[in-house]
C-alpha cells in the first residue's frame, strides 16, 4: 500500500499598473519587448523602486489565507542563470515572507479541509521564452511583473484533491481582486511538489513537475506522476529528487533537471532595496479591503436563502455573480427564481455573446423588473425570454420593451374568450377529438391560439379556458 504527499507552488501576477521595482506597464499581450526599461533589464547601475500596491495586495492575500503576517520583510537575490532573467538573479523574499503558517479551507468530497500555508511570498516575474523550430526568442515584457507566490505544506494527497484547491484558491484571489486567474495567459501558475512511499515508511523522494497551465493539467500531471513513482519502488527503483515537466501532448512528465536546493540560490538580502516596515495605517487598508470570501459565501447562500448546494457553488464562483444575486434579491427577486435566471437564461445570452455578468446589460434592477412583471402576469415565460434576448441586443429595461413590442399579456377574458371561440369553431375535428379524450389534441389548440394572439396570451390561461368551453358544450 502506497501513499502519495503533495504541495503546490502557485504564483500568480498581481493586478498592479506598473510593475514591482520601476515604472513599465504590466500587461499582458503588448508587442514583445515594448515594455521595458534599463531597470527591468537589469542594466548596470540602475536602481529598484517598491511598487506600494504590490506590496499591499501581497499583504492581503496573505491575510486571507489566516497568515501570520511579517511586521517588517526584506527582499533577497536569488542568483541563477537563465536567459529570460537578465540580470541573473530575481528579487524575491527567503529569509521574511510578508506570511507564514496559514490556512486555507477547501470542500473535498463533501469534506471540509484545512491546507496549511507555509508562506506567502513578494518576487519578480522573470520573461517568457517562446520556442519556435530549433530557436528561442525571449519576450521581456513579463519581467518585473509583481508575482506572488503560495506555498502549501505537503497536506494534499491526489491530483483530484490538488485541483480542487487551486479551483478554490483561484475563487480567492479574484475575489480579492488581486488577480485575473486566468492560466491560459500565465497570471495563474502551479508547480507541484510530490513524493509517494510505501504506508509508514515516511515521506519518499521529492520531485517537482514543472510547465503545468490548465487545472485539469496539473490533476492529470500528479496522476501520471503517483502512478510513475509507484511502478519504479514496486520495480525495486529509487526515485530521483529531480524537476520534470509535464507533457501535455504525450500525457507524460518528463526529466528536466536535478531539483536545486535552496543554498544552491546563494540568497542574500538585497543591498539595494531597505527593510519594508508595516505600520497601523497599512495594515487597517489591508483589513478594509478583505470581502468574504467564496467558501463562506457559498455557506451563508444555502442557510440563509435556502439554495441546494450546486445553485450557491455556481452563483458563488464568481463575486460580482453573487453579488448580482443577492442585489436583485434585495429588489424583490425569490431567491430561487432568480438563481434559475442566473444559471439559466442569462447564462445562456452570456455565452451567446461571449461576454460576463460584469459587462452585460442585465442588471440586478431589469432582472427584477422582468421577474415583477412575470409575477403580475404582466407577461408570461416565454414572452420573458424574449424580452432578456431584447435586453442583451437594445440594452432597454424590461418595461421599455414590453411596451414598445406591444408584448404585454392579454389578461382581459372577454377578449381572450372571443378569440378562444372563434379557434374552436376553425378547429372542428380538433374540438371533437379533445371531447373524445384525446388529450395530446390541448397541445395543438393552445398553439393555434397563441398564433392568433401573437404569443401574448397566458397558455395555462388558454388552457382553462378551453376547459370551460368544452364544459360548456357538454352541458349544451
Amino acid at each position: 500500500m502506497f501513499e502519495s504527499v503533495i504541495g503546490l507552488e502557485i504564483h500568480i501576477q498581481l493586478t498592479t499598473e506598473s510593475k514591482i521595482f520601476c515604472g513599465c506597464k504590466a500587461a499582458f499581450g503588448d508587442e514583445p519587448n515594448t515594455n521595458v526599461c534599463p531597470v527591468c533589464m537589469g542594466y548596470p547601475g540602475v536602481l529598484p523602486a517598491l511598487n506600494g500596491e504590490a506590496m499591499r495586495k501581497g499583504y492581503l492575500v496573505a491575510r486571507a489565507l489566516n497568515c501570520t503576517l511579517a511586521k517588517t520583510t526584506i527582499f533577497d537575490r536569488k542568483n541563477y542563470f537563465y536567459p529570460d532573467l537578465p540580470k541573473n538573479y530575481q528579487i524575491s523574499q527567503f529569509h521574511s515572507p510578508v506570511g507564514v503558517d496559514g490556512k486555507c479551507e477547501i470542500v473535498f468530497q463533501e469534506e471540509l479541509r484545512n491546507i496549511r500555508i507555509h508562506d506567502v511570498h513578494l518576487e519578480e516575474d522573470a520573461g517568457k521564452m517562446i520556442h519556435a523550430g530549433d530557436m528561442s526568442l525571449l519576450d521581456f515584457n513579463r519581467t518585473g511583473t509583481p508575482l506572488l507566490e503560495i506555498v502549501t505544506q505537503p497536506d494534499l494527497k491526489t491530483g483530484e484533491e490538488a485541483e480542487a484547491f487551486l479551483k478554490n484558491f483561484r475563487r480567492i484571489v479574484r475575489y480579492l481582486g488581486v488577480c485575473d486567474g486566468n492560466m491560459e495567459e500565465g497570471s495563474l501558475r502551479c508547480d507541484a511538489n510530490v513524493s509517494v512511499n510505501r504506508k509508514g515508511e515516511g515521506l519518499g523522494n521529492k520531485v517537482e513537475i514543472k510547465n503545468m497551465n490548465s487545472f485539469k493539467f496539473v490533476r492529470k500531471a500528479l496522476e501520471y506522476e503517483i502512478k510513475r513513482q509507484v511502478e519504479v519502488i514496486e520495480n525495486g527503483g529509487r526515485i530521483v529528487q529531480e524537476t520534470r515537466l509535464w507533457n501535455e501532448n504525450r500525457d507524460v512528465t518528463e526529466g528536466m533537471r536535478s531539483k536545486e536546493e535552496s543554498t544552491d540560490y546563494r540568497y542574500f538580502p538585497d543591498p539595494d532595496l531597505p527593510p519594508f516596515r508595516t505600520d497601523a495605517a497599512f495594515l487597517k487598508s489591508v483589513e478594509e479591503d478583505l470581502v468574504e470570501l467564496p467558501l463562506s459565501r457559498q455557506r451563508r447562500f444555502v442557510t440563509d436563502y435556502g439554495l441546494t448546494a450546486d445553485q450557491a457553488d455556481f452563483i458563488c464562483d464568481e463575486i460580482h455573480t453573487a453579488d448580482f444575486f443577492e442585489n436583485t434579491v434585495s429588489l424583490g427577486g425569490q431567491t430561487e427564481v432568480v438563481a434559475r435566471w442566473l444559471q439559466g437564461d442569462i447564462r445562456k445570452q452570456l455565452n451567446r455573446e461571449s461576454i460576463t455578468l460584469l459587462h452585460a446589460p442585465i442588471t440586478p434592477k431589469r432582472l427584477a423588473s422582468l421577474l415583477n412583471l412575470l409575477e403580475e402576469k404582466r407577461i408570461h415565460g416565454k414572452i420573458a425570454k424574449k424580452v432578456l434576448e431584447a435586453i442583451f441586443i437594445e440594452d432597454k429595461d424590461p418595461e421599455t420593451i414590453i411596451e414598445e413590442k406591444g408584448w404585454e399579456q392579454i389578461t382581459d377574458k372577454g377578449k381572450l374568450a372571443g378569440i378562444i371561440r372563434a379557434v374552436l369553431e376553425e378547429q372542428q375535428e380538433a374540438m371533437a377529438d379533445l371531447m373524445k379524450g384525446e388529450e395530446k389534441v390541448m397541445g395543438f389548440l393552445i398553439g393555434q391560439i397563441m398564433k392568433k394572439t401573437s404569443g401574448q396570451a397566458d397558455p395555462e390561461q388558454v388552457k382553462e379556458m378551453i376547459k370551460e368551453n368544452i364544459y360548456a358544450d357538454t352541458r349544451s
